[in-house]
């Protein structure tokens, strides 16, 4: 049987790891509005890069942390991973955990495709400021980026309920 103080600790990394991983997302959508209004074009791309790059070791770093202290809890509460499809705890840890694999491939597919793809354009487009067509390429892929950073964030949204749920339930 495990001490009180190890669970203790392991809901502790969990609840900060996931305050680093929300926190972070928010913090990225309030410096993305930011940097439109205040910042030059080569500055704006120059921030978002390294602000992009830095979330992704932190941001991998939590969700690294998450997976590996709700493994562990959930290890505590499931008897067997046939558990994870019966018990009305186990559905709605499946659910949660189904989220947090959209999440992970939401956030590759932007930190590894989008992002990159549209720092190129931009750049791109500093070299060639009049060309419409590239223009309309770039507010296009923006708006698709934009909506899978949505879709990312209601994702996560949705964790921490599910996570509320599985405390409370």
């Amino acid at each position: 049987m495990r001490l009180a103080s190890t669970d203790l600790a392991i809901r502790s990394l969990h609840l900060v790891a996931a305050a680093v991983w929300v926190g972070g997302m928010v913090f990225l959508g309030v410096a993305v509005g930011a940097a439109r209004r205040t910042l030059g074009d080569r500055e704006r791309i120059a921030l978002l890069r390294q602000l992009g790059r830095r979330f992704l070791l932190v941001g991998g770093i939590a969700m690294a942390v998450l997976i590996a202290t709700g493994t562990d809890m959930a290890s505590d509460r499931l008897a067997s991973f046939e558990d994870l499809f019966d018990a009305g705890y186990g559905r709605r840890l499946a659910g949660k955990l189904g989220l947090v694999i959209a999440v992970i491939l939401l956030t590759a597919f932007h930190s590894l495709v989008q992002g990159p793809a549209l720092s190129r354009l931009r750049e791109q487009a500093l070299r060639q400021p009049a060309d419409a067509e590239l223009a309309r390429l770039i507010r296009r892929k923006s708006g698709r980026a934009g909506v899978v950073s949505a879709l990312n964030l209601i994702a996560t949204l949705a964790i921490l309920v599910l996570a509320a749920r599985l405390v409370t339930g």
